[in-house]
């Protein structure tokens, strides 16, 4: 498949966005889930998800003991998504009298972002199981930290439904996602409908995407310091991918 043809222009503005970010970073602005009208809730961690965060970070963790921590902060995650998920009262009869209760309204469907994307797509399945899937592979490029578009199968109904949720472990530059979100928009999908879960985020990545995507929603269980000269989340917590899958 080939790239998109406004993949360059893109880059141009990413880069001018992303060094925007760093020269605040640098100056030593503090930076947290309030500067970013995307992120959604307001950002503040709980111990037990401080808890789970320094597990996945640790360097001495077994893929098994990460992968068990990476599990119950997507169990986590998917708790706070269904916050912002649409929703409607109803009236019912409980063994005792009625009762108002709520519903979540809409269809749901998901875009994993390989293979990454995946660890936290299992989780997410167990609360939508009729949900529709969608993949795209898009690879970093070492020497550039540039996204390098490699592959897309996306649901024909994805434009007609109430949310999109994309999975992606950890918002690092944000140019995967800027590419992922203007591929989705151009497929028909509005902005406003569009969630992104994550766990770890970077704040030069949420300030492109803010700036880029200010009606999308982000979802993430911690935000970190800052990115290093390679473009690493840094203190971070290593490659999600490797760590979560034992290659």
């Amino acid at each position: 498949m080939k790239k998109p043809i406004v993949h360059n222009l893109r880059t141009c503005m990413m880069s001018l966005i992303f060094s925007t970010a760093m020269t605040l970073s640098l100056k030593g602005a503090a930076m947290s889930s309030n500067d970013f009208s995307i992120v959604q809730p307001a950002f503040q961690q709980s111990k037990y998800e401080r808890a789970l965060m320094t597990q996945l970070r640790d360097k001495n963790s077994t893929t098994e003991k990460f992968r068990e921590a990476a599990n119950r902060l997507t169990e986590l995650l998917v708790h706070r998504v269904i916050e912002y998920l649409p929703s409607y009262a109803v009236n019912i009869e409980t063994p005792l009298e009625s009762y108002q209760g709520e519903k979540l309204q809409g269809r749901v469907e998901f875009v994993s972002i390989m293979r990454s994307g995946d660890a936290l797509l299992d989780t997410f399945r167990k609360h939508f199981p009729e949900s529709i899937i969608s993949k795209v592979l898009v690879q970093r490029n070492e020497e550039t930290a540039e996204p390098d578009f490699k592959y897309m199968k996306l649901s024909p109904t994805i434009s007609k439904c109430t949310t999109v949720i994309i999975t992606e472990p950890m918002i690092a530059t944000g140019g995967t996602l800027t590419l992922v979100v203007d591929l989705l928009k151009e497929k028909g999908v509005l902005e406003k409908n569009i969630v992104i879960a994550s766990v770890l985020a970077a704040p030069e990545g949420l300030a492109i995407l803010n700036a880029r995507f200010p009606e999308i929603k982000v979802v993430v269980i911690a935000i970190d310091e800052k990115l290093n000269e390679k473009k690493f989340i840094v203190p971070g917590l290593g490659d999600f991918g490797n760590r979560y899958f034992g290659t």
